[in-house]
């Protein structure tokens, strides 16, 4: 079974830049403010938010007249009848529509591309890795391929924690927690902070170096 260095794949990302160009780019997607694309090796990179008006058309997608059950997001239905916050959904649909042909081997994103990476990667069954990423998904019920998804998340990154758990959103897959070292500050949210941690620890000792795990 192939598989992925997690700290491998953070500097992947971080390498990329927030853009979709560079030596190792087979194909791309630039639509409707969603990036992606298809590397070397069979690797999908979703490109996270570039410009802080993202966060509102994909991320804070809040309504003037908020339902009962959205706390304030709105929500819409994928194929499957599965509850999502709509940005993410809408985000994810543009880049599940230029994966699917690709048949990628690896899904990887930070941030909003994690967002993606979880719904994309679920959908597909793909390996994937989503760093940096918010909530997903409102309820419990498992999907049937969310296995194939690793979300990485530091203690110190605020969007990890958005939406709130207390409203019933949830990560789609595994969920390791990281938390920075002694005596950091700075919030951990960038893609070089994540790349930092898993390359100098600490790290759990369940901390997957690998993914998807071979055993």
């Amino acid at each position: 079974m192939k598989t992925l260095d997690v700290a491998e794949a953070a500097r992947i990302i971080e390498a990329m830049g927030g853009g979709i160009t560079g030596p190792d780019v087979v194909e791309t997607i630039d639509l409707k403010g969603v990036q992606a694309a298809m590397l070397k090796r069979g690797i999908l990179y979703i490109a996270g938010t570039n410009e802080f008006s993202d966060w509102f058309e994909f991320n804070f997608d809040f309504i003037h007249d908020r339902a009962p059950d959205a706390h304030g997001f709105r929500m819409a239905a994928g194929d499957s009848g599965a509850l999502w916050h709509a940005g993410f959904l809408e985000h994810a649909r543009i880049v599940f529509a230029f994966a699917k042909p690709q048949k990628p081997a690896f899904i990887i994103g930070h941030s909003l591309g994690g967002a993606s990476a979880q719904i994309v990667g679920a959908s597909l069954g793909v390996p994937s890795l989503a760093f940096g990423s918010p909530r997903t998904h409102l309820g419990s019920a498992p999907f049937a391929k969310e296995g194939f998804v690793l979300n990485i998340c530091r203690t110190d990154d605020t969007l990890c924690h958005l939406p709130p758990r207390f409203f019933g959103f949830r990560h789609i897959g595994s969920v390791h927690w990281l938390s920075p070292p002694a005596g950091e500050v700075e919030e951990g949210h960038s893609i070089g902070s994540y790349a930092d941690l898993l390359e100098q620890g600490p790290l759990p000792a369940t901390f997957p170096a690998s993914w998807p795990p071979t055993a």
